[in-house]
């Protein structure tokens, strides 16, 4: 039990710092599927961005989508997650490859689920996270120095325990992406937390699809199979 509960630990911090880039989002308000919409996004998608992580360090994340069959995000050139459809409808298995410990772990969302790990396949693909607690969604200008363009300005008030949590989201509905997060500080100066260096449309190549081989020097093993075992294991 304790080994499966440090490897249980182990893909939640590996997810966090490979999956997640924090999200932080006056008019009418919008639900979130109007603020952040997909449906018109480009399929297949390269994203090359760098955001700050809370090790208060830039870091590096790279994106490939291809629509919602297949995911691989690579950060900081030593975490590569993989993202594809399972047997169930909506199920998805995922893949961690940690660089640095030479490791691989496969597992799927449902398994993360009973761990405490819940990030989904929109916040994986779209790098933002719809909130666990009470938001609210607003449509804001650009402030004199934003320049990210092709894009719609959101404000993101989020509930806390504290006082709300503000987040200036500049959200691409061509890509489906943001491409820049500013979250508010204490001195209400806006910090900037994520932001887009390059993205395009890629080709739907069969083998952008494909987990690559790992090398003969790494460890794999099912973190699925601790987490939920099959009967008589």
């Amino acid at each position: 039990m304790m080994q499966i509960r440090r490897r249980g630990q182990i893909i939640a911090c590996a997810l966090a710092c490979c999956c997640s880039v924090p999200a932080f989002a006056e008019n009418a308000a919008l639900d979130w599927e109007t603020a952040f919409s997909v449906e018109s996004a480009a399929r297949d998608v390269y994203l090359d961005a760098h955001f700050l992580g809370s090790d208060g360090a830039s870091h590096r994340l790279q994106l490939w989508r291809h629509g919602k069959e297949f995911l691989h995000r690579r950060t900081d050139e030593t975490l590569d997650l993989y993202l594809s459809q399972a047997g169930k409808k909506g199920d998805y298995a995922y893949r961690l490859v940690d660089h640095r410990r030479r490791v691989s772990m496969v597992v799927n969302r449902n398994q993360l689920y009973r761990i405490g790990v819940f990030s989904d396949w929109f916040g994986l693909a779209h790098v933002l996270d719809r909130p666990k607690t009470e938001f609210v969604v607003h449509v804001v200008p650009p402030l004199p120095k934003e320049k990210p363009t092709g894009c719609s300005w959101r404000l993101l008030v989020r509930s806390g325990k504290g006082a709300p949590d503000h987040s200036r989201i500049c959200w691409s509905a061509q890509w489906g992406l943001p491409l820049a997060i500013r979250s508010r500080g204490p001195k209400g100066e806006w910090i900037e937390r994520f932001a887009v260096d390059r993205v395009e449309g890629i080709s739907p190549s069969v083998d952008g699809l494909a987990v690559p081989s790992l090398p003969d020097d790494y460890v794999s093993f099912d973190a699925g199979h601790e987490i939920d075992p099959k009967e008589g294991d």
